[in-house]
């Protein structure tokens, strides 16, 4: 078995501030994709952006610079082989 994959993912307590912070990351060239917050990262139904691990230094930068507020930036191992399971 090898080693787990990540994805990246930066939270946030509304959508304003993921949608500030995913254009700001188009304009700079720091490739961002919008996501459904997942469910193991935090209770809330709101957007993330799924970003790459080594893009990470310069987001936080880009964050603090722009003062845009986050919840966290957490780390997911990715599923493979996921199976919807309905009722």
């Amino acid at each position: 078995m090898g080693t787990p994959e990540y994805k990246h993912y930066v939270l946030f307590p509304n959508h304003n501030e993921g949608l500030r912070l995913n254009h700001i990351l188009k304009e700079r060239g720091i490739k961002s994709t919008i996501s459904p917050t997942p469910r193991a990262a935090s209770k809330s139904c709101g957007i993330s952006l799924i970003v790459a691990e080594d893009a990470l230094d310069m987001i936080r930068e880009i964050i603090e610079e722009k003062h845009i507020s986050i919840e966290d930036i957490v780390a997911l191992p990715v599923m493979k082989d996921w199976k919807f399971r309905g009722c």
